[in-house]
């Protein structure tokens, strides 16, 4: 499949989304407990599962009660599905993720000795790990300058750079990876990452994105179009 040409991405551009995005998510950015210095890598895992498909205000409380009861991989591996359940109930679909909870802190265990691997390959190879899920999971606890993209992340790009709809599956765009992966920061690449999320949950919204409050208009092709400014956009072959 074709891949992204860097060249396709203006250089000056990419600079300004970077550096607004990070300014503004230093003075509006959101606070939760995975976002905390001093999270551990398995508490940063946990969070990831729960995240998915939640919101995070409503994912926060829960993580702060569950990993208050367990503190470790161990201890998660150990735990009752029901009571798992129990925890989980207001996120919705807690069988599933109570299932899904413990079968990943049973093979961190039994294969890695209770700790979180760094690399993307081997988040990957947990149970019920994805390419987001992965991405995040390094990039939060290890520091890692990967890009990550969820459908908030997704439509932000998508309205940036005049995009076609990615495919259903967003771990199969590739070119849409490949495009965040070179607009991502290299030192600052957490922060970069929360700023989308964050922008896409309170400004870059899907049914009423609020453009005139959005750090990055100036570099927005969709922005552009309500005002008298010729869009500049970028071809991906999906």
């Amino acid at each position: 499949m074709p891949r992204t040409n860097p060249q396709l991405v203006d250089a000056r551009r990419a600079r300004a989304i970077r550096e607004r995005l990070i300014n503004w998510e230093a003075a509006s950015g959101r606070s939760f407990m995975w976002r905390s210095p001093t999270i551990t890598s398995v508490e940063v895992l946990v969070c990831e599962i729960l995240l998915a498909k939640t919101r995070a205000e409503v994912a926060a409380p829960v993580a702060a009660t569950l990993l208050a009861r367990y503190a470790n991989a161990e201890e998660l591996a150990k735990a009752r599905v029901r009571d798992l359940e129990r925890l989980l109930y207001p996120l919705g679909l807690h069988k599933k993720r109570a299932r899904h909870l413990r079968a990943c802190a049973r093979d961190l265990v039994a294969r890695f000795g209770g700790q979180v691997p760094a690399s993307i390959s081997e988040l990957m190879s947990l149970p019920y790990i994805g390419r987001y899920a992965a991405n995040a999971i390094a990039c939060v606890a290890f520091d890692a300058a990967v890009p990550v993209i969820d459908a908030n992340v997704a439509r932000i790009y998508g309205r940036v750079f005049s995009l076609p709809p990615p495919p259903p599956r967003l771990a199969n765009a590739h070119d849409l990876w490949a495009l965040a992966d070179q607009l991502l920061p290299r030192r600052q690449a957490k922060v970069f990452n929360w700023a989308l999320l964050d922008l896409g949950s309170i400004i870059c919204t899907s049914r009423s994105p609020a453009c005139d409050r959005c750090p990055i208009a100036a570099c927005c092709d969709q922005a552009a179009s309500t005002v008298d400014r010729a869009p500049v956009s970028i071809t991906l072959h999906l």
